[in-house]
């Protein structure tokens, strides 16, 4: 098989001609219990088909799933039984999985599988069946990252497996950026085409003015306004580096405040961190998940410090808000971010500084318009429909080439 180039949707490709959605149906599968950002870019993307008329959407997931619950606008559903606790039950359960899988294909018979995963391997058995079914398979992985890069314990093991077996059993990638595919295909040799189709927001994000009182200049006693958005988890997002960082530099203090807003695992040691020392509680707050457009016209500047990332929306919101964003320089963020606004990951005195250069209100307004024109151009909702529109009949054409192939 030759190497094909991993290929970004124009948005200047003519739309297709829209046809019958019984001719084409392409079934996508999403085993996960969770539900996080490639979910919801799912749904956006089965919402952009539907409107589009292009396909008849199947989507298999987890029943009592939000996936589930909110796809069902979108797609038939087709509902795998929930996660059971226990070794022995998870077992059975996957048999459950394996059987349903094999009726759907049979029944539905679609022209493509796009089986959905967070990140490599983390649901392996749906390749392997749709590929022992003959199917016409596609992977959509939002991360390609190494499993090394991500911290898993087992991640050499795992990236072997990706690289010396994995890689190969689909027929075409999907994945968020390009830098994403062309770094995935260097390190785990894949030859199949990769085809980027980019992350957008939600249409009431785009809609909403953007938020003038970050550009307005701090007082002497206004100190500039930093929030931490989304999930707060410790290994990922790298909650506690940011945590332990503020609480060794209590001079940040005087120039600047810094809100956590949301919910996760880290939310009980945070909390008791601020219960027990008044200096940082005097600085460093934690606040309620609340929504986002409410949560950015409040404050100054985004900061996020997690140790991997795909194309994050909560970067995407800011951005679409007028908000500047300071994160690490991973490929989902210098797609978007001018090399000012990136630092190393983990490197905790890099991002302050460079959050200390935004004070200046002029210059925040101009990281502003430039991250909301870059927005504009990467991630609105009219380019994440171009890129449908593009990216169909190259579904559609890998399909039917892989069809005649035997592959």
């Amino acid at each position: 098989m030759s190497k094909s180039p991993v290929a970004t949707i124009p948005a200047s490709t003519p739309e297709p001609a829209a046809h019958a959605a019984e001719s084409d149906r392409w079934l996508f599968v999403d085993g996960a219990t969770a539900f996080g950002g490639h979910e919801v870019m799912l749904l956006r993307w089965l919402e952009e088909l539907r409107a589009q008329r292009f396909v008849g959407t199947f989507l298999m997931a987890r029943r009592d799933s939000e996936l589930s619950r909110s796809g069902v606008r979108h797609a038939t559903i087709i509902e795998l039984s929930p996660q059971p606790a226990g070794r022995l039950r998870r077992l059975l359960n996957t048999m459950r999985d394996i059987a349903v899988f094999a009726r759907t294909a049979l029944t539905v018979r679609p022209s493509v599988c796009i089986v959905v995963e967070g990140c490599l391997l983390a649901q392996p058995m749906f390749l392997v069946m749709a590929r022992a079914m003959g199917l016409r398979v596609l992977m959509y992985v939002p991360m390609l990252q190494t499993s090394v890069s991500m911290g898993f314990g087992n991640g050499r093991l795992r990236d072997a497996i990706v690289r010396h077996f994995y890689s190969k059993l689909p027929h075409g990638w999907i994945t968020i950026t390009r830098e994403q595919g062309e770094d995935f295909r260097a390190w785990a040799a894949a030859k199949q085409p990769i085809l980027v189709l980019q992350n957008t927001v939600s249409r009431a994000i785009e809609a909403a003015p953007i938020g003038t009182a970050g550009l307005i200049e701090p007082a002497r006693d206004r100190r500039l306004r930093v929030v931490v958005l989304g999930r707060l988890e410790p290994h990922q997002k790298g909650i506690d580096t940011l945590l332990d960082h503020v609480a060794a530099h209590p001079e940040l203090g005087g120039e600047l405040r810094l809100s956590f807003v949301g919910t996760g695992p880290f939310e009980g040691t945070l909390s008791n961190r601020l219960k027990t020392d008044a200096a940082l509680a005097s600085w460093v707050t934690l606040m309620p998940w609340s929504p986002t457009i409410e949560v950015m016209h409040e404050h100054d500047v985004l900061l996020m410090t997690s140790r991997y990332e795909g194309v994050p929306l909560v970067m995407l919101e800011a951005m679409a808000l007028g908000v500047p964003v300071v994160a690490p320089n991973f490929p989902g963020m210098r797609a978007f971010l001018t090399p000012e606004c990136l630092f190393q990951a983990g490197d905790m005195d890099a991002a302050f500084r460079t959050i200390a250069s935004l004070r200046d209100p002029d210059e925040r307004a101009r990281i502003a318009e430039r991250n909301r024109s870059a927005f504009q151009a990467q991630a609105s909702n009219d380019a994440f429909a171009a890129a449908v529109r593009a990216a169909t009949p190259r579904i559609r054409a890998l399909g039917r080439a892989t069809a005649r192939s035997g592959a």
